[in-house]
C-alpha cells in the first residue's frame, strides 16, 4: 500500500513540473486604463496597460467618429506600441497623426483597441479563429480650432473692403484697423460721387452764363470738384483692388498650408516600363 502512494503523489509531482513551463500560456491577455489624448489639435495619443501578451500576438486599433463612422488610420501616420511584438506593460503608447492622415479632429471620437493572439508553440491552433479581445474608450473633442480662410474670402471684399480679410489672418481672424478699410472706401467712393454732382451743377451755371468773364468762377468752381471726384474715386479704388488681391494672396497661401498638413489622395508622376516613358497615376486611400 505505500508503495501504491508514493507512485501516484510521484506520477502528480511530475505532472505539475511538466505544467509549469507552459503557465505563462493561461496569463490573462487584456487591455486596460486606456487614455486618449489630443496633441495640438491634429494628433491623437492613445495611451493604455498591457498584459499577459506573448510577442506573436498582435495589437491593433480601430477608430470610429460619430458622423463619418468607422476610420482607417494609415500605417504610415501611426507610430508607437502596436502590430506584433508589443510588451506588455504601462503607459503603452500610440500615436496617430490624424490631420496629415486627411481628418481633422472636429467631433467625438472612439478608439477599440483590439488584441489578436497567435497559437503557443508546442499546442494545437484552436479550430476556430485567434481570440480577439477588445477594449474601447471614447474622447470628446476640444473647441474646434479656427482655421483661416482661403482665396474664397476674396469676393467678400468685393462687396465689403477689408471685410473678407478678417477672416483669412491667422491664428484668428483679426478685425483691427480693416473695418476702417470699409470705411475708407465707401467714404472715399460717397465723397467722390457728392464732388461730382457738385462739379456737374457749376457746369451747368457756367453754360447758363452770356459773357466769359461772369462764367469763369463757375467753371473753376466746376474744374475743382471734377478734381476732388477724380482723386477721391481713385484713391478709394486702389485702397478697395488692394484689399481685394491681399484678401487672394493670403487665402492662397493659407490653403496651400493645408495642404502641407494633409497630404494630397491623388498624384500623376512620371516613370518607365520596360524602356517606354509612362505616366504613374497613385491614389491613397
Amino acid at each position: 500500500m505505500h508503495q501504491y502512494y508514493t507512485r501516484y503523489w510521484l506520477k502528480r509531482f511530475v505532472s505539475f513540473l511538466l505544467l509549469i513551463p507552459a503557465l505563462p500560456t493561461f496569463s490573462q491577455v487584456s487591455v486596460t486604463n486606456i487614455r486618449i489624448n489630443v496633441i495640438d489639435e491634429s494628433a491623437v495619443e492613445i495611451l493604455y496597460d498591457l498584459t499577459g501578451t506573448q510577442p506573436a500576438d498582435s495589437l491593433y486599433l480601430r477608430i470610429r467618429s460619430q458622423s463619418n463612422g468607422l476610420l482607417n488610420p494609415a500605417a504610415q501616420y501611426l507610430s508607437g506600441d502596436w502590430g506584433q511584438d508589443v510588451a506588455p506593460g504601462t503607459n503603452r503608447r500610440i500615436l496617430w497623426k490624424a490631420l496629415e492622415n486627411g481628418y481633422e479632429l472636429d467631433e467625438p471620437i472612439r478608439a477599440t483597441l483590439l488584441i489578436k493572439t497567435a497559437p503557443k508553440a508546442g499546442t494545437q491552433p484552436p479550430a476556430t479563429t485567434n481570440t480577439v479581445s477588445e477594449t474601447a474608450a471614447g474622447i470628446e473633442p476640444t473647441e474646434k480650432k479656427y482655421r483661416p480662410g482661403g482665396p474664397g474670402f476674396a469676393l467678400l471684399s468685393v462687396v465689403a473692403p477689408g471685410v473678407g480679410n478678417i477672416f483669412v489672418q491667422s491664428p484668428r481672424p483679426v478685425i483691427g484697423h480693416r473695418l476702417g478699410i470699409t470705411a475708407a472706401c465707401y467714404g472715399l467712393m460717397a465723397y467722390g460721387l457728392i464732388e461730382k454732382k457738385k462739379s456737374r451743377d457749376e457746369y451747368a451755371l457756367y453754360e447758363q452764363q452770356r459773357n466769359r468773364i461772369a462764367a469763369q468762377p463757375f467753371y473753376d468752381r466746376a474744374n475743382g470738384h471734377h478734381h476732388r471726384y477724380y482723386l477721391a474715386t481713385r484713391l478709394g479704388g486702389a485702397i478697395w483692388i488692394t484689399d481685394i488681391v491681399a484678401t487672394f494672396i493670403k487665402g492662397v497661401q493659407n490653403q496651400k498650408q493645408r495642404a502641407k498638413a494633409a497630404q494630397p489622395k491623388v498624384s500623376l508622376l512620371p516613370g518607365s516600363q520596360a524602356g517606354y516613358p509612362v505616366a504613374v497615376f497613385q491614389y491613397k486611400f
